[in-house]
């Protein structure tokens, strides 16, 4: 029977049963009908629809009902419920553009309340998540002014009251059809929403990396590859409720990986807590175990794997690792291990033992009993048996399931806490097929239909897409998995794909298959939002090749950090036209690509050929200057480390930069509130007056100007005031390292946030709150506690900012004095001269020498009035060796110069006592610089200068560097201090 509108919507509006049939006249009209949608959406049947699914009052015993208390019978409130929720999972399949009606009418509220997500009807909790479901996919196809995108559907699921909602569908105990669709639906979310350190920490706080770590477990279990005498031992140390039961053959392995690979992200923190979650430490214990007696009984208490060092205890049976090929016999392995097709392989599920390893005693050389001894004696940890399993997965999988698990390990192992010796084994075992599988799937879409909506295509799509952004992590910062995945011709596939994502489009359709018209609107006048559509999204391929040219560049980066062969070979798949391209932000172009491509030519500038020819060849200056002023401050951040390598001395560009205003574009961001801009742009100043002109190292100090010069290096940076956070953007960490500034920028925490490190339980779980007395756990939250202080703490995160500043602004102190290209020594020395005495005329040359002297002070550190502090809170802080480094070499410019300019600097009595108890350092660059110090003090420019160097020569003497001299010449570990300590006395000892 058909129905008019309005008909359908008194009836939406009327008693449940008119209702119910209502919305089933709906369903029939509009699914598979997008344009029967659009009409239903501009007779306004929205908000009736979601009015339906939108709870009343609570009622007063409501919250007493147990959740996902089953109810066996349906109502007509809850039929009309499920029917509405369905209908709304309809609309918000058909695209983009019905999310902005579906905004006004307050949906995804309505949906993720826990009327619906919490609801006794499995159906019902099932077809919420759908809808949720189909609102995701859409917004990750959304224009950016389209009113839900992922980021504030994000910001709306990782609330307090989903997240709720979503603990307790994760820790559903009794599998079924329903509670393992609303499981996956679950992860598939977590997994593409879950971006931002606020909410990957909410994750954590809620118990949800726990939950996932517990599917993830009972995988293991459903596979027989828990450890053999697991159970005995969770039994002894009380973990024995923690091992789960068998995973069924319809959980999704794929949407738990890649939940958890969301939430740890590249933190240690989150990384050892998925290594300490219960179910990971009851099935995959660290225990000595005697694998000859049955039953398997540990020889000792079980303990946690390595966390705070890199492991390096093996135990005598670790039997995690039959499952892997052999090892080499060139890499230093711990156990001799047999081939283990058969056994990796072997799906059977059979038996009562949650283990399938078999009493198979593996051999050790005396040589690693030894080493075992040893380190027993200085109780050092094991790695956790999580790390070869993950390793087994993914040589046993593939597709997302491989990827995720690879991202996983890649986490584990950046964080440092897998064996030293699996390096080699992921150059071996997962960096191949990683690369294979790459191969093989890029094969696949190229008879793929970009016009089809299957989740097949999806799939497909986003392993092409994502498989290059793991192995970027994977091989970032490691030569030997850089040259593992070169071999693996790694080159010429990513060099493949990002000239794939410049590829004309194939014919495409429409994005949904809809085309947009304001043809109601123009005849209508004004329209309720609710009843008019949105934008049309980008077409599903479009997105793909975005997306594929982001992790495209990212992968070509990570390929190339070390080794100029590897840059040679990616100019020589003339991609760098490319590369540069992607510098210029357009539509194809977003801020992810254009951060991508500053990477990958800051990478390919480290080479001095490749700089000097191919990118300026393609004038990659012209959109480093337009980069440099973007309005989003990580293209600024981005920008300015590239400009790091373009301003060097050796770098062709420099002087086109300066002409076009680049000193300017650096001094100004070096004030900016941002640590990480501020950093960058630092840096690339200390390059750009290196071996400059004095005239410009002089306007660089102006432009920057000299006050704010001694604010970024003096020590009162350090006080409660500075590091008490003013803005967002004070707290962001920079995360550079100093080798290559390769590392993830961090954001900033909410107030709330920068202070749950303070008191937070990491043990939290809804069936089993308390676990204070397992002694297991409460070693885990000691370590826990540790690592997320070191992660979380902001105050420890802004004093990393501000030594890293400090260092920069001493080295570009340091340039500033170092001689210019002048066509002479002596007129270099003139040069010098002069810039010292106009930075001791600028900066106060008592104020200059005082704060090199404090950084060499060990400093003391007061808990702020931190409320219920103690005294013994204060920590004592020796100086960072990079700190002594740069400042020792400030004074070894200085020395360099005229005798007065040594004088002055033997002059600084306190500066050289600091000095002086420098010659134990452990750092060996500090010893170096001691010694080319004492060099350049005791160097006599010509017979005027005798009596002076004399009086140097002894004076360092009575200070008792003469000593220290010797100490080092006769006992140093290193021959480079040995000799340059040799040569010091040298020139020393003739001289007083």
């Amino acid at each position: 029977m058909a129905l008019d509108p309005q008909s359908v919507l008194a009836k939406l509006n009327a008693s449940a049963p008119e209702q119910i049939t209502a919305l089933r006249y709906l369903k029939n009209e509009v699914i598979g009908h997008i344009q029967k949608k659009e009409d239903w959406v501009r007779h306004g049947v929205l908000r009736p629809i979601v009015r339906v699914i939108t709870p009343d009052t609570p009622k007063a015993n409501e919250d007493a009902r147990p959740p996902f208390l089953t109810l066996t019978t349906f109502t007509d409130e809850d039929s009309t419920k499920l029917q509405a929720l369905q209908l709304l999972a309809s609309f918000a399949n058909a695209g983009p553009a019905f999310l902005s009606p579906l905004h006004a009418v307050d949906a995804l509220p309505a949906v993720l309340d826990s009327s619906c997500l919490q609801n006794g009807h499995p159906q019902i909790v099932l077809a919420a998540l759908r809808v949720v479901r189909d609102i995701a996919a859409a917004a990750a196809y959304a224009p950016s002014t389209s009113p839900i995108t992922t980021k504030s559907l994000a910001e709306t699921l990782f609330a307090e009251g989903p997240l709720d909602s979503l603990l307790h569908i994760l820790s559903q105990k009794t599998p079924s059809f329903d509670s393992e669709a609303q499981i996956s639906i679950v992860t598939y979310l977590i997994k593409d929403l879950c971006r931002d350190e606020r909410h990957q920490l909410a994750l954590l706080n809620k118990g949800i990396l726990d939950a996932l770590a517990t599917k993830l477990a009972s995988f293991a279990v459903a596979q027989g590859q828990v450890l053999p005498g697991a159970e005995i031992i969770a039994r002894l140390e009380g973990l024995e409720d923690f091992i789960p039961a068998p995973a069924t053959p319809t959980s999704s392995l794929d949407g738990v990986l890649g939940a958890i690979a969301s939430i740890i992200g590249d933190s240690r923190f989150r990384a050892c807590k998925l290594l300490y979650s219960p179910s990971i430490l009851a099935i995959f214990p660290v225990a000595n175990i005697d694998p000859s007696k049955f039953p398997m009984l540990p020889l000792g208490p079980m303990e946690l794997p390595a966390v705070q060092r890199p492991p390096t205890k093996h135990m005598d049976f670790e039997p995690m690792d039959l499952l892997l090929p052999q090892a080499l016999p060139d890499v230093p392995g711990h156990t001799a291990i047999p081939s283990s097709g058969t056994l990796r392989e072997d799906s059977g599920h059979g038996g009562q033992s949650t283990s399938r390893f078999q009493s198979t005693t593996t051999s050790r050389s005396p040589s690693e009993d030894a080493s075992a001894s040893k380190n027993d004696a200085e109780g050092e940890k094991a790695e956790s048996p999580l790390v070869p399993w993950l390793i087994t997965l993914i040589r046993s999988r593939s597709g997302s399931e491989m990827l995720m698990a690879t991202s996983i390990l890649t986490s584990l192992f950046k964080a440092g806490f897998s064996y030293a010796t699996r390096e080699a084994s992921l150059g071996l075992l997962v960096v191949p097929v990683l690369l294979g599988m790459l191969d093989e799937f890029d094969a696949k879409i190229k008879d793929i239909d970009y016009n089809s909506c299957s989740r097949d295509t999806a799939s497909l799509l986003n392993i092409v897409e994502e498989t290059p952004a793991v192995l970027a992590r994977l091989i970032t910062d490691s030569e030997p998995l850089q040259k593992a995945a070169f071999e693996c011709n790694a080159v010429k596939t990513v060099c493949k794909l990002l000239k794939e994502s410049y590829d004309a489009p194939p014919p495409l359709a429409k994005s949904w298959s809809w085309a947009f018209s304001n043809k109601s609107t123009d005849s209508m006048g004004e329209v309720s939002p609710d009843c008019c559509l949105g934008e049309e999204g980008q077409h599903r391929f479009l997105v793909h090749r975005v997306k594929l040219r982001e992790n495209a560049l990212k992968a070509i980066g990570a390929l190339a950090t070390f080794r100029d062969e590897y840059r040679k070979a990616i100019v020589e798949q003339e991609v760098v036209h490319h590369i540069v391209d992607s510098l210029t932000p357009t539509p194809d172009n977003p801020v992810s690509v254009v951060l991508a491509a500053c990477y990958a030519v800051r990478i390919l500038s480290r080479s001095v050929n490749i700089l000097r020819t191919a990118l300026v060849d393609h004038e990659v200056s012209t959109p480093l200057m337009q980069l440099l002023r973007h309005h989003d401050a990580e293209v600024r951040v981005a920008a300015a480390a590239l400009a790091c390598n373009l301003v060097t001395d050796f770098s062709p560009m420099r002087e086109s930069l300066v002409e076009a205003g680049i000193l300017e574009a650096l001094c100004e961001h070096a004030h900016s509130h941002n640590a990480t801009l501020r950093l960058n742009s630092l840096w690339a100043l200390k390059h750009l007056v290196h071996a400059s002109s004095i005239d410009l190292k002089k306007r660089c100090v102006e432009e920057l100007e000299s006050g704010w010069l001694i604010r970024l290096i003096r020590d009162d940076t350090e006080d409660e005031a500075l590091y008490s956070a003013k803005t967002r953007s004070d707290r962001e960490a920079a995360q550079s390292t100093l080798n290559g500034m390769d590392e993830d920028i961090d954001m900033g925490l909410t107030d709330d946030q920068s202070h749950a490190w303070l008191s937070t339980s990491f043990y939290k779980s809804p069936s089993n709150p308390a676990h204070t007395d397992i002694r297991i756990l409460q070693e885990a939250e000691k370590q826990l506690e540790t690592l997320r202080e070191n992660d979380l703490n902001p105050v420890n995160k802004a004093r990393k900012d501000d030594l890293l500043i400090q260092e920069q602004g001493l080295d570009f102190i340091r340039n500033l004095i170092g001689g210019a290209l002048s066509g002479s020594s002596a007129d270099s020395l003139n040069d010098t001269t002069e810039m010292i005495d106009f930075l001791f005329t600028t900066l106060g040359q008592d104020r200059l020498f005082g704060i090199l002297a404090s950084k060499l002070r060990t400093k003391v550190f007061h808990p702020f009035g931190r409320r219920g502090g103690t005294g013994s809170e204060t920590r004592i802080a020796p100086p960072k060796p990079k700190i002594i480094v740069a400042v020792i070499y400030i004074l070894v410019h200085i020395a360099a110069s005229i005798p007065r300019h040594r004088q002055l600097v033997v002059s600084q009595t306190e500066l050289l006592r600091q000095l002086q108890k420098l010659f134990n350092s452990q750092d060996k660059e500090v010893r170096v610089a001691l010694c080319h110090l004492i060099n350049n003090l005791t160097w006599q420019d010509n017979a005027s200068d005798g009596p002076g160097c004399s009086q140097r020569a002894q004076e360092l003497k009575n200070l008792g560097f003469l000593t220290k001299l010797e100490s080092l010449k006769e006992g140093d570990d290193e021959l480079d201090v040995r000799e340059r300590a040799k040569s010091a006395l040298w020139q020393m000892k003739p001289a007083y």
